[in-house]
């Protein structure tokens, strides 16, 4: 028993406390910052809204009834902040006092980000601070950057080989995303709608993040929804326990960076799957990195012009800093100038654009009466839904593969069983459906109903063809309370015919 607990010791300190030069880690503090970059640049132009006294903010601990848990500065104060927040990721990402730079990243972007729950405080935004946070407890500063430059052009060139440093940072970003993905799929296993395809399916349909070329196209197929739901859970789950196995990672890194970027295809989600991109980064391991080196150095698919530019930028930086040791020592009182020089232009520019109008010579801007109609409309009680606003689409086919219809067609032979699927738009209350199928004279031929629940997302009418059912064509036709909510013209050819493709 002591030798296991040993060996179990021994695994955890060669897991978390094996040091290693920082390349995954250097890469992530590169790319993060210009994905921040994103989505904080635009909110620059409306900080004076969204984060100030002066205009409406929308604090998390509100909903926890904590009214004034975060301070609210005025519209002057929040600019500059904001700016200061800007230009300190611009710094993470040269990786100018990298440490101090990374802290002020996280306190603001995470002050910001309670401040508007609405818009500012997402899934990514968390992932985001997390990353921060475990970043600015590392030493990715130690490679491509302007602190490695620095400190390598004022110093004596003793050991020529790149720093290593404890990896635990990079390991507590893995579990990060590891743990993320499998408390998804665990809040998925309390999510029937999410295995069956139908939550896919309605997310498809909406443009609530971002437009997306693909979704409607994938939401004609339900079955293949259900099977990418299954394949996303499976894959979510395992990938904690797969991720750390040489040979597995590359396939599961594959699996994940396929699955965020359909996504951004199908669901329009783009500054999430960018950040797990980013943590993707911490993956790479010394060794990957440099066997890449060494496989490119001797494909030689790293040109000559690449190392000439390279000698040459360092050349230019070390002429325009002919004292890298006399900046390396002011640094710091350089870039405490350089925030408060930002935060105060920050100000002024905002100032120049003054969003409020108010040093318009005909005033501040004024808000515009709502039209009469539109208000009213607004302000009356809800509308109750109509009955065709329930019904999403009817489907006819003959094979059903886990309550989802396979084989959509609208041309049947005789013998076969026609299955009619009535997919339903959630919420509805429990409800009658009844399918009736109608000759080309507009005489019933088959009548069938079912109760709908009101949890139900798609009811199935059977109806078998058989030699008695005269070759022609036919309606399919779904009616609630003795109201026609859809029809769908079918026909029905002989054994012997041929049966064209629908």
């Amino acid at each position: 028993m002591q030798s296991m607990w040993r060996d179990l010791r021994q695994d955890v300190n060669r897991f978390f406390f094996i040091r290693e030069t920082p390349f995954g880690l250097a890469l992530a503090r590169i790319m993060l910052p210009l994905v921040v970059l994103s989505m904080v640049w635009p909110r620059w132009f409306h900080a004076r809204e969204l984060y100030s006294a002066d205009g409406a903010t929308a604090q998390l601990a509100l909903g926890y009834g904590y009214a004034n848990f975060m301070p609210e500065f005025s519209g002057e104060w929040a600019v500059a902040l904001y700016s200061v927040l800007v230009a300190a990721l611009l710094c993470v990402c040269v990786g100018w006092r990298t440490r101090t730079s990374l802290v002020v990243s996280l306190v603001l972007y995470t002050y910001f980000s309670l401040l508007d729950a609405i818009s500012t405080m997402t899934k990514y935004s968390v992932i985001t601070t997390h990353m921060l946070l475990l970043l600015s407890c590392s030493h990715c500063g130690a490679l491509w950057s302007v602190d490695a430059w620095l400190a390598r052009s004022s110093g004596p060139r003793i050991n020529p080989l790149p720093p290593e440093f404890d990896v635990w940072p990079r390991r507590l970003m893995q579990l990060l995303i590891g743990i993320i993905y499998f408390g998804a799929a665990t809040t998925k296993i309390n999510t029937p709608a999410f295995f069956s395809g139908d939550q896919l399916q309605m997310w498809m349909l909406t443009h609530i993040n971002f437009r997306h070329p693909l979704g409607e196209f994938f939401a004609l197929y339900p079955l293949m929804l259900k099977v990418m739901s299954y394949t996303c859970f499976v894959w979510e789950i395992v990938f904690i326990f797969l991720v750390w196995n040489q040979r597995w990672r590359p396939l599961i890194l594959a699996v994940g960076i396929l699955f965020h970027f359909m996504t951004t295809l199908t669901l329009g989600l783009i500054i999430f799957p960018m950040t797990c991109y980013v943590v993707y980064l911490t993956f790479i391991e010394e060794e990957d990195f440099l066997w890449l080196r060494q496989s490119l150095r001797r494909s030689r698919a790293l040109p000559v012009a690449w190392s000439a530019a390279t000698a040459q930028l360092q050349n230019s930086a070390t002429a325009w800093l002919p004292n890298p040791a006399g900046w390396q020592r002011h640094s710091g009182w350089s870039f405490g100038m350089l925030m408060l020089l930002l935060a105060t232009g920050g100000v002024a520019a905002e100032y120049q654009l003054d969003p409020f109008g108010l040093r318009r010579p005909e005033g501040p801007y004024e808000l515009v009466p709502l039209d009469p109609e539109f208000a009213a409309k607004l302000t009356a009680p809800p509308e109750p839904l109509r009955d065709e606003d329930k019904f999403f689409a009817v489907d006819t086919g003959t094979l059903l593969v886990g309550d989802m219809l396979a084989d959509r067609r609208r041309v049947f032979r005789q013998g076969d069983k026609l299955i009619t699927q009535c997919h339903l738009v959630p919420p509805h209350e429990d409800m009658w459906i009844e399918c009736r199928i109608l000759d080309a004279h507009n005489r019933i031929v088959h009548r069938s109903g079912n109760v709908a629940m009101r949890e139900s997302f798609r009811l199935n009418f059977d109806y078998p063809i058989t030699t008695a059912v005269e070759p022609g064509d036919y309606s399919v036709v779904i009616t609630t309370a003795g109201r026609e909510i859809q029809r769908k013209r079918i026909s029905i050819v002989g054994n012997g015919s041929t049966m064209a493709a629908n």
